[in-house]
Formats: structure tokens, C-alpha cells, sequence
């Protein structure tokens, strides 16, 4: 029995020791950058368009007939008025009907362009769920410093940012070396196939091949991992995927007076059930391993002196 102990006592020292070990060098993986100068914007006009392109009510629907073609009609004639140096230099087409492709010709034409994409449809909202928002939910309300609205964050605030960004280059005179190709899906929520499926198969029939391209990623959260004061920027390189099934169950007719053992409800919530069951064996992918070693000593450091820094990390999307 004591020897028992000494083995037992043994092994939880080693443990200690490698613990210790390891948190010596549990240093932050922050890379150091000097502030960046502000630019010289119209914030007030940046807020004001976002709110007014939240207005439209561009949805996504699985059934395509009850959708309004009209209100991505009315976004692009928005675009249209509200960036009128991109109108200038770019070449706009229209693709699948209601999506965007921006063309922004780059000055070395031996480099291979860089595609930014980002989406302007938005998921529907229930009409019993309307009164639970805390502002309308294509209001665009500006108010409590947020701008209010279903598509704030997915995803017209990635399109609004880009339109931006441009704008405000061209203004200033910038030209691309690379060109640089604007991808604007309009049916992203239900499995782009009319939007940026089109898209891809457009540029690839001209036999572009691209540098690399940038989705719409994630966000910037506060106060969303436990132990990290400061603000979080969650990059998004992966993607889960997902599985679609159709069951169906079938069980000969009878009468309720005499019910079978199993009836078709029955089986098929029996099915239900082994698939909830059963689910995927969890695992620690490489990115989530990442973020994990990019938070941790943020939460240490937070600790020990009560403040944080900027985080930048690498995370699923």
C-alpha cells in the first residue's frame, strides 16, 4: 500500500513538474505592430449608408417564388448612387441575375488577382418573432452605438466594407498592383448556387486563376472568452461541413381502435433518436488546437495583471 502511494505521489510530481514547465513558457504569440494612423473618414456618412443597404429586403428563401428579386434590384441601384468613383473604375457585370462581379484592373499584369467576397442576402425573420427585437429588424436603427438590423454583421456589413474601402482608395488616388476582383453573392444563405457558384464557374471559363480570396470571415467580440478582457478577432480559415438526409417511414394502414406495435411516427422517431446518438467523434483540429494556444496566455496574463492587449487569432469558421 505505501509503495502504492509513493508511485501515485511520484506520478503527480512529474505531472506538477511538466505543468510548470510548460507555464514558464506559456508566453503571448501576439505579434507587435505600431498603431496604425487614423484615416480621414466621414463616419457619419460610413453609418448612414450601412443603415440605408440593412433597408432592403434582400431574403433568401429555399421557396424562390415567394422571394423579392425587386429589393436586390433596389440595393444595386443604391450601390450604384451612393460609390460613384467605383461606378468610374471598375467594371461592373451581373451574375446568376442578382449577383455582383467588380473587375479593378491591377498595373502588373503578371500578377495573379485576389478575389474579396462577401454577401448580400439575409436570412428571413419570423413575423411572430418581430416584436421580440429589440429595434426593427430592417430598420437600420442607429442607436446605444450599434447599428441595428438583420444583416448588420451577415454579411452586408463585409459588402458595405469593401464598397468602402474602394471608395476610398480610388479617392486617394491608389492603383492595385494585382487586379482585384469584388464578389457579391446574393443567395449565400441558402447554398450559393445561383451567386458565387456562377461565379467561380464565370472566372474559371476565362481561365483565371487566383493569388487567394477572402470571405466574409468572422467578427471582432468583447467580453465573449472567459478570462480575456480585450477584444477578440476571430479569423476564420475552415469551414465545418454538414449533411443533409431525408427519412422517410412507411407502415401499412389500420385503426385506432387497434393500433400496431410501431406505427410510422414511432419508427421514425426511433430513427431520429439513433442519429442523435451517434453523433461525430470529437476531435481537436489543428486551428481550434491554434486558437487555443493564442488564448491561453491572454486568459494567464489577464490574470496576473488585471488587463489585456488586441487579439488576433486563428479559429474555425
Amino acid at each position: 500500500m505505501k509503495k502504492f502511494a509513493l508511485t501515485i505521489l511520484a506520478l503527480f510530481g512529474i505531472l506538477a513538474t511538466v505543468i510548470l514547465i510548460r507555464a514558464a513558457g506559456f508566453n503571448s504569440r501576439q505579434i507587435q505592430s505600431e498603431p496604425l494612423q487614423a484615416l480621414a473618414i466621414d463616419r457619419v456618412a460610413l453609418v448612414k449608408r450601412l443603415s440605408e443597404a440593412i433597408r432592403f429586403k434582400t431574403l433568401s428563401l429555399q421557396e424562390t417564388a415567394h422571394s423579392n428579386p425587386d429589393e436586390f434590384l433596389q440595393l444595386h441601384a443604391f450601390i450604384y448612387k451612393s460609390f460613384p468613383r467605383l461606378r468610374q473604375s471598375l467594371n461592373k457585370e451581373t451574375v446568376g441575375r442578382y449577383s455582383l462581379l467588380y473587375t479593378w484592373p491591377g498595373k502588373d499584369k503578371r500578377l495573379k488577382p485576389f478575389l474579396l467576397m462577401a454577401h448580400m442576402d439575409v436570412v428571413p425573420v419570423e413575423a411572430a418573432t418581430e416584436s421580440s427585437w429589440q429595434q426593427p429588424p430592417f430598420s437600420g436603427q442607429v442607436a446605444d452605438g450599434f447599428i441595428w438590423g438583420r444583416g448588420a454583421m451577415d454579411d452586408k456589413a463585409s459588402v458595405l466594407g469593401i464598397l468602402e474601402a474602394v471608395e476610398y482608395l480610388l479617392t486617394s488616388g491608389f492603383e492595385p498592383s494585382r487586379t482585384v476582383y469584388l464578389a457579391f453573392g446574393h443567395d449565400e444563405e441558402i447554398g450559393g448556387n445561383d451567386g458565387a457558384a456562377k461565379i467561380a464557374g464565370l472566372l474559371q471559363s476565362r481561365g483565371v486563376a487566383l493569388e487567394y480570396v477572402l470571405d466574409e470571415g468572422l467578427n471582432i467580440f468583447n467580453d465573449i472568452i472567459d478570462g480575456v478582457s480585450a477584444p477578440v478577432a476571430l479569423i476564420g480559415i475552415a469551414e465545418k461541413g454538414y449533411l443533409s438526409l431525408q427519412l422517410t417511414a412507411a407502415s401499412p394502414g389500420g385503426h385506432s381502435s387497434a393500433p400496431p406495435t410501431h406505427t410510422a411516427i414511432s419508427v421514425m422517431s426511433l430513427a431520429l433518436q439513433r442519429l442523435e446518438g451517434r453523433p461525430f467523434p470529437t476531435r481537436l483540429s489543428e486551428p481550434t488546437r491554434e486558437m487555443f494556444q493564442f488564448l491561453g496566455p491572454e486568459n494567464v496574463l489577464a490574470e496576473k495583471t488585471g488587463c489585456g492587449q488586441s487579439l488576433a487569432l486563428r479559429s474555425t469558421a
